[in-house]
């Protein structure tokens, strides 16, 4: 009998809608073949809450009939964190938390490989599944030869409320040398239109990727990548020798929150990515920007520096017009991040990734045979 396909989620937020959102995702999976997967809800609120908690494990109570479900939270982390401290796994331990994307998606990798899932599927709270054949999509392909490799690892990608695959391309005249989306739906609208299903990639989605465990018990997610971990993760990969494609008929409905961020804070982050990106793939010898076109190579180049002041300094403008005053002094901060923080950020950590891959693959060797562990998490 084939194993089933096990579905991470992760849950964030306190607030009652957040639950009703990731109701309505697990409401989706009514319609799937419960005989093929298992769902882990993780819940990364730190630090632990009672009533959060309590929240989590009735509303997955509402689906225990339906299909295979449970909860993991900070206190299953802290035991995870005790248990391979004792073991001499240090240097794994100190990023073992639910601060920071790269760390919640390499717990959940830890939990799936303590359950023996032979593949996982990566899913975001806020999306729903529409296709009942979802399962079998996601499976398809991985773990069988494709070309000259093995495919363990593909990515999915987004549909939107309105805009089907594209997203919205805000402010083109400020952003004339920052424009992301533009890029980003440049990149994938080739892929898409293509005949071949299994097509290569720039990018990956960390809300619909499927790993195989020969590719996860191997590769990390990169702890210092500051945002675009799953695209970074992708890079990696492909630097150990991995094949990752986009699979052209797996998709899933995305239906993000407003979430009230300032655009600089926005760019604040993709200024620390795209330095620390660069940055990495100077250490990388399988792949280079030439092949990260359109998108993120156009970030990635010797003027990413000009394109990051120039679009700071346009915003700067505009906000000391509206008298926006917070917003013009953190523009300009960006400006000084670019020369300074960032940098060494990228210096000191870029390097780094190495030695933790190294561990991690170590540690994920022997993580399925510690018994101890295995009893704890295994509650489906």
């Amino acid at each position: 009998m084939q194993q089933k396909l096990t579905i991470c989620i992760p849950s964030y937020g306190k607030k009652i809608r957040n639950q009703y959102i990731l109701a309505r995702l697990l409401n989706s999976f009514l319609k799937l073949p419960s005989d093929k997967f298992r769902v882990i809800i993780f819940n990364t609120n730190e630090p632990f809450n009672d009533k959060v908690t309590a929240g989590y494990n009735k509303l997955i109570q509402k689906f225990r009939a339906h299909y295979e479900i449970m909860q993991v939270s900070v206190l299953d982390v802290q035991f995870l964190r005790d248990f391979l401290l004792n073991k001499g796994f240090n240097g794994i331990v100190q990023k073992l938390s639910f601060k920071g994307y790269p760390n919640i998606r390499n717990i959940m990798l830890l939990i799936a490989n303590i359950l023996r899932s032979k593949v996982i599927l990566m899913i975001d709270d806020d999306e729903v599944v529409e296709n009942k054949k979802f399962i079998d999509k996601a499976l398809e392909f991985i773990g069988e030869k494709h070309r000259r490799k093995v495919l363990y690892a593909k990515t999915g990608y987004y549909l939107y409320e309105n805009t089907g695959y594209k997203l919205i391309q805000k402010s083109p005249i400020k952003r004339k040398l920052w424009l992301k989306e533009t890029y980003i739906n440049e990149a994938l609208e080739k892929i898409i239109k293509s005949k071949k299903r299994l097509n290569h990639t720039t990018m990956a989605f960390g809300g619909i990727m499927v790993l195989h465990k020969n590719i996860y018990t191997k590769i990390p997610f990169d702890p210092n990548c500051p945002r675009g971990e799953d695209t970074d993760y992708m890079i990696n990969a492909k630097q150990f020798g991995f094949e990752f494609l986009l699979d052209n008929k797996l998709k899933i409905k995305h239906l993000p929150a407003k979430k009230p961020i300032e655009y600089w804070a926005k760019l604040r982050q993709d200024i620390y990515r795209f330095i620390y990106t660069r940055e990495k793939l100077r250490y990388f010898n399988r792949i280079n920007i030439k092949q990260l076109e359109p998108y993120p190579a156009v970030f990635l180049k010797d003027d990413l520096e000009y394109r990051a002041v120039v679009t700071s300094i346009n915003y700067a403008k505009r906000s000391l017009k509206k008298k926006d005053y917070v917003f013009y002094k953190e523009s300009f901060k960006n400006v000084e991040l670019v020369f300074k923080d960032a940098k060494i950020h990228a210096v000191v950590n870029a390097p780094r990734y190495f030695e933790f891959q190294k561990l991690w693959q170590e540690m994920m060797r022997d993580i399925p045979y510690f018994k101890t562990l295995r009893k704890h998490f295994n509650r489906f």
